[in-house]
């Protein structure tokens, strides 16, 4: 990883005012500095610690020239931390200062880094930490880092100062999530230097056939708080062809596309000017509320690729085409408005085969990011971007993000500790020349905590930590008994857990395509292992390529239950048995194909059958068993939470249709 140490023989213990005679040399263990830094996330791209200073909390002084926005914040925060009033302790009584300054020669080198109005850098001496940056977001960050590090070593009164040099940029220009309960969690994201979010908006046309920009109650926190924490709230405009149901078609019948179809999930006739108007209404009211700089207009998403109005108008132009210009036409009227706005769009797989010309009609300046709810949605174990177009489009200077998922499975909720799969995502992001990040994270935020800060993590430094060395630090930061047993535990189930969900399994079962396990298993239809169907339907193998691959992942499930055991820890306890259970019922399942015939199961092999039909239908059961009990150990779920209630039912049925299947064969498992 890229970090370097050097500790110093030393450490400083300040017992009063004169420096001289108070500094009191302690001998340091070479690993205190590395093991300190476990404590900060996101890892900084350098940082080097040579020892410490230990200094009574009211003998801090906290100072800068500015208290205006961030830099006002992160004054605030620093002070918090100690635990000194908003006022903080002034200078002529402090034994050690914290400054902060934008600008000035410590920060000419900060310059020439990629994202530089987010870096940083901090000079220690015997006597003050300096914090430096160019902008104040940057300064912003380089007090998490110190707020992280000073949290760590305090005793009582006295706080622990590392005497170091970081120098620490972000990879990502944007790192956020957009949607659920993101909102409530803002300065626990902002610690974890996440700079982003989007909520969807509730765009509106009352009865005056007047355009509302609306937010929730709820939403509008990202809008009150977002920006106190350095994140950009940007609220978005729905998917285009779901926003019928706010009056839009009610005051404004003419929009409705002239083929049938649902109304509420209509496409709209983009050759009525009147919705550039409005659109550009809606933007506007979202540009004026406090703190917003940027507005996202989505795309639309379910139209099925069936095309939109079928006006004689509208059937001239290629669709997408002709949304992507529209939505430009609103922006530029918009801006003259509020020439500060600014906007993204979010394609879809709507928009997916007519992305490169879209893409051209957007300005430069129109951040877009991509999404296809098939290919991002996924935690299958495959490049996101592997469309030739879009690393293109981010390597030729545009700007592109990405909007992946950091659960296991869409709306069908199981835990998921995956440093390996985050990992992956995100050095995948940062290669291709990505800018930004907008990760999902269902049900709740807090159902995700390790995976959202792994996010955090690998979107600032991609190239710093190693899975099992991310797990380690996370089990410091959260105060686990034995970090290495907890990384142990993570490096052992996390392969096993992308296996199975990244193969869709079980939540491919509420797919028509390719269809219910039990009734392929019947008929003769499922496939080899690694199997995936139009790159995008992996159920129930597709990330496991091999019956090596099977074999081990069963090996480590076993031991990943052993491990969590050892822990102690319910949620890890559950978390492996569920695993444990799905690939013992994939393992079964893969023996079943090899003796299953649609007309018959031969004689020799009955008595295998049953027994890998009852192996198939308990591991379902192991895992349905455990999944509520794993819910109930979350700390933060509300008692009328009941997300895993989803899951399972499905597997219940699930069960049912396997024990109708070993019932039509004659096999009764009673």
């Amino acid at each position: 990883m890229r970090v370097t140490l050097a500790v110093l023989a030393m450490t400083f213990v300040v017992t009063g005012s004169g420096w001289g005679a108070a500094a009191k040399p302690v001998t340091i263990a070479p690993d205190e500095a590395s093991g300190w830094i476990d404590y900060v996330v996101p890892l900084p791209k350098e940082i080097r610690i040579e020892g410490k200073v230990s200094v009574p909390s009211g003998k801090i002084s906290v100072q800068s020239d500015s208290m205006e926005g961030l830099v006002g914040q992160a004054v605030k925060e620093l002070r918090e931390c100690l635990g000194q009033s908003p006022e903080g302790i002034e200078r002529g009584h402090a034994t050690f200062q914290i400054i902060l300054n934008l600008g000035g020669e410590l920060s000419e080198s900060l310059k020439s880094l990629k994202n530089a109005d987010q870096a940083y850098r901090i000079v220690a001496d015997r006597k003050s930490l300096t914090l430096v940056a160019l902008e104040p977001r940057g300064l912003y960050y380089a007090s998490k880092t110190v707020q992280q590090l000073l949290k760590a070593k305090r005793v009582g009164d006295r706080v622990g100062i590392p005497m170091m040099e970081v120098t620490d940029w972000p990879d990502l220009e944007d790192r956020g999530l957009w949607g659920c309960d993101a909102y409530h969690h803002m300065r626990w994201l902002s610690d974890r230097k996440m700079n982003y979010m989007e909520q969807i908006a509730s765009p509106r046309v009352d009865e005056n056939k007047r355009p509302i920009a609306w937010l929730s109650e709820a939403k509008m926190q990202m809008v009150t708080e977002g920006p106190t924490y350095g994140i950009n709230p940007v609220p978005a405009v729905l998917h285009l062809e779901q926003l019928g149901g706010g009056g839009l078609f009610d005051q404004y019948p003419e929009l409705v596309a002239k083929k049938t179809g649902e109304r509420e999930k209509s496409p709209i006739c983009y050759s009525q000017p009147v919705f550039v108007d409005i659109l550009a209404d809606w933007l506007v009211g979202y540009a004026q509320m406090p703190g917003v700089t940027e507005v996202d207009v989505w795309m639309a998403e379910n139209l099925a690729q069936k095309g939109g109005c079928e006006c004689d108008e509208c059937s001239k132009h290629d669709r997408n085409v002709l949304e992507a210009q529209v939505i430009v036409a609103a922006y530029e009227k918009a801006k003259k408005r509020v020439p500060s706005l600014r906007i993204r769009t979010l394609t879809s797989e709507e928009t997916e085969n007519s992305n490169i010309e879209v893409f051209k009609v957007f300005p430069p300046e129109v951040k877009i990011w991509y999404y296809h709810s098939l290919l991002t949605y996924t935690a299958g174990e495959t490049a996101l971007l592997w469309r030739p177009y879009l690393e293109d489009f981010a390597k030729g200077g545009r700007w592109l993000g990405v909007c992946p998922s950091l659960f296991a499975a869409g709306h069908f909720t199981h835990p998921f500790t995956a440093a390996q799969f985050v990992h992956y995502r995100l050095n995948e992001f940062v290669d291709k020349g990505l800018k930004g990040l907008i990760g999902y994270a269902i049900p709740r935020t807090y159902y995700l905590s390790f995976n959202v800060e792994a996010a955090m993590e690998w979107a600032w430094n991609a190239k710093g930590r190693t899975p099992r060395e991310f797990a380690y630090s996370w089990a410091v930061r959260e105060g686990l008994p034995d970090p290495n047993l907890f990384a142990e535990w993570s490096e052992t189930l996390g392969p096993v857990a992308w296996d199975v969900y990244g193969s869709d399994f079980p939540v491919g079962e509420q797919r028509n395509t390719p269809g219910k396990v039990a009734k392929r298993l019947r008929d003769g239809t499922l496939k080899e292992l690694g199997f995936v169907l139009w790159d995008a339907y992996r159920s129930p193998w597709g990330d496991i390529k091999s019956e090596a691959q099977l074999e081990q992942d069963s090996i480590l499930a076993d031991k990943a239950v052993q491990l969590a055991r050892q822990m102690g820890r319910e949620e890890y306890i559950h978390e492996s048995l569920i695993a444990q259970g799905y690939i013992r019922s994939l393992k079964a399942l893969w023996e079943l194909k090899q003796i299953v015939e649609p007309s018959e199961i031969a004689e020799k092999d009955r008595a295998a059958a049953k027994t890998y039909f009852r192996m198939y239908i308990d591991g379902l059961r192991q895992a349905s068993d455990s999944l509520p009990k794993w819910e109930a150990t979350l700390p933060l779920r509300k008692q009328d939470e009941d997300f895993t209630e989803k899951p399972v039912g499905v597997i219940a049925e699930m069960i049912k249709e396997m024990q109708q299947v070993a019932s039509d064969f004659g096999i009764l498992l009673q």
